[in-house]
């Protein structure tokens, strides 16, 4: 199958991270004898230099085409639907060029709904059927604005298949009541093939807890402060967090680890490479997920890749990757139920089979078996589209 991938990006050294979920889920199709292609329109303000143009990578065996002229913010001046259509346009110039190489797709497959918006374009110009998959954030909001469901209603009704993260997300979603083509399907966010168990040497009394995330507001780690001052006294002698991202409220939280006398136990260690992230996981005894709100998140699939019992707010669809086997869970912000729960896993952390988890979580969210879903569901939206034209 011929799949072209409609993206945020694509990472890069500046930004590791934009386009990670979209680029590992097209090597985990290209594994299963795909071939993809990742299509991607730049729209973002950045305080670095970026080529103008299209730019093109090429590594394991799938190229992406990133074409960047102008940012979207530069033209708050023009109306929406214009703005809207000069990315379109964009979008529609990489993919004739794509095309010319790697020849017509027999899919399209968007990420998020502002790249689903510019892949409706193509699916009605070109007649190519068109899976997008929602991932994003902005739809838990509450009250929705009024410029993201004016979006939500013109773009998900041409969507020949909607898929979403998790069950929160798909419930949110189908609130807004929009005609779709066929009901939405849940696919989980995948973990990457590098997380995995392995077995500790030396078993110490201490005790290591590690967090990843982007150090802002919503990711709740000024509770995971709160709630480690709280039980300080009551946690092994020798005890450390480390805070592994980066962020704006960094210097906010180091001076609330400085209020606290806390600079010998947490740390916060900034960004790090996927390797230096994996090896820190396994050398831990839990992960702290103090979120305010999320989809689904790929950190907390990391996490228990490595075998790491996790104790997680009740946010999004922690509830699909969480059990008792495997971890904790405790209501939003709320403080007292965090420190409560890490201390309690803290004084039974030798009661959590680490393999298990480990092989509980690949049995569910490994790239081989997240591919395997989305080869059926595009199968059956091609035969689909086919049968009614």
């Amino acid at each position: 199958m011929k799949i072209f991938v409609i993206a945020r990006g694509y990472p890069s050294k500046q930004e590791p991270t934009w386009g990670c979920f979209e680029k590992d889920q097209a090597e985990a199709l290209s594994q299963l004898g795909h071939q993809v292609v990742i299509l991607s329109v730049d729209t973002r303000f950045r305080f670095y230099w970026r080529k103008i143009g299209v730019n093109i990578v090429e590594k394991g065996g799938i190229r992406a085409y990133n074409m960047f002229l102008i940012p979207y913010a530069l033209l708050f001046f023009l109306p929406a639907g214009i703005k809207d259509r000069l990315f379109a346009w964009q979008m529609d110039r990489i993919y004739q060029r794509a095309v010319a190489i790697h020849g017509t797709p027999d899919i399209l497959y968007s990420h998020y709904l502002r790249c689903t918006q510019m892949a409706v374009h193509l699916r009605n110009k070109y007649h190519i059927p068109l899976v997008g998959i929602e991932h994003w954030s902005a739809l838990n909001i509450r009250p929705i604005p009024n410029n993201i469901r004016c979006m939500v209603n013109k773009t998900y009704p041409q969507v020949d298949q909607l898929l979403a993260v998790s069950e929160p997300l798909k419930r949110n979603i189908e609130e807004f009541n929009a005609p779709l083509k066929r009901r939405i399907q849940v696919v989980h966010n995948m973990v990457g093939k590098e997380f995995d168990y392995t077995p500790k040497t030396n078993h110490t009394s201490s005790l290591k807890i590690v967090s990843t995330g982007r150090l802002v507001y919503g990711k709740g780690f000024d509770l995971l402060i709160d709630a480690l001052h709280n039980i300080k006294d009551q946690l092994p002698e020798h005890w450390q967090a480390i805070i592994i991202g980066g962020g704006k409220q960094k210097e906010r939280l180091q001076q609330q680890i400085n209020a606290y006398s806390l600079q010998s136990h947490i740390l916060l260690a900034g960004p790090k490479n996927k390797a230096e992230i994996v090896q820190m996981l396994q050398e831990s005894d839990m992960f702290v997920f103090p979120s305010r709100g999320e989809n689904f998140s790929v950190a907390v699939l990391e996490a228990l890749a490595c075998g790491l019992p996790v104790v997680a707010s009740i946010c999004g669809g922690i509830r699909e990757c969480i059990h008792e086997g495997n971890g904790l869970l405790f209501p939003v912000d709320d403080v007292d139920a965090l420190s409560a729960a890490i201390l309690q896993m803290a004084n039974n952390k030798s009661h959590y089979d680490r393999q298990a988890i480990t092989d509980d979580c690949q049995a569910h969210f490994a790239p081989q078996v997240i591919a395997q879903q989305l080869t059926t569901i595009f199968e059956n939206t091609i035969k689909a589209t086919k049968s009614v034209q």
